[in-house]
């Protein structure tokens, strides 16, 4: 797994503000028509295109990772190291609140080279309600050696009431490098990651 850098919480909330600027861009995204025959000698074209929205920025911290044992393999692949999940914040229109600390991302990289990422955890938002997140997807090389692509797909479970919105759609998810001023970390070998949420339209 990358190792990620290393905010207090008011400029979580400053850089959080920029979700309402961002969001009507991002909302914009959709599928883009390829060239190729769609198998009945027609260019292929979108009949129903995809849309997604920014509904959350979630910045997880992290504990150094820790072996998994003295055999790491398992009968899905290498399974090296988890990184255990320490705390963070997360927001967006309408929910906002905390990582609890417990659960961890247990990457596993596959006989065919591909890493996994499968991060299963909880968040408690301002008001109180708990609410499960199991984020899995996939590595990604990038040009920058340093710091690969991540695109992941996110499953919530929420209770019902005001969240369960969570529960009746599909969300993708991209990790990215934590902005300095969202930054969290503060204890030996923590680091943060920045994920941000889309709902699709």
């Amino acid at each position: 797994m990358t190792d990620f850098t290393a905010f207090d919480r008011r400029s979580f909330v400053a850089g959080s503000l920029a979700l309402g600027t961002l969001a009507p861009h991002i909302a914009q995204a959709t599928t883009v028509p390829h060239p190729a025959s769609n198998g009945w000698g027609q260019p292929l074209a979108v009949v129903d295109p995809i849309r997604v929205v920014l509904v959350m920025n979630l910045v997880v911290t992290c504990s150094a990772p820790e072996a998994m044992g003295p055999e790491p393999r398992s009968k899905d692949g290498l399974r090296g190291e988890f990184w255990p999940i320490v705390g963070g914040r997360f927001e967006g229109p309408g929910i906002r609140g905390v990582v609890i600390p417990g659960g961890a991302d247990f990457p596993v990289v596959r006989p065919d080279g591909v890493e996994v990422i499968d991060a299963f955890y909880r968040l408690r938002t301002d008001d109180g309600v708990t609410i499960i997140i199991h984020n899995v997807g996939l590595t990604y090389p990038s040009a920058d050696a340093e710091w690969p692509r991540f695109r992941l797909t996110p499953s919530f479970t929420a209770p019902v009431g005001k969240y369960d919105w969570l529960n009746r759609a599909i969300f993708l998810s991209t990790l990215v490098e934590t902005p300095p001023e969202m930054a969290l970390a503060s204890g030996p070998g923590q680091n943060d990651r920045l994920i941000q949420v889309f709902r699709v339209d």
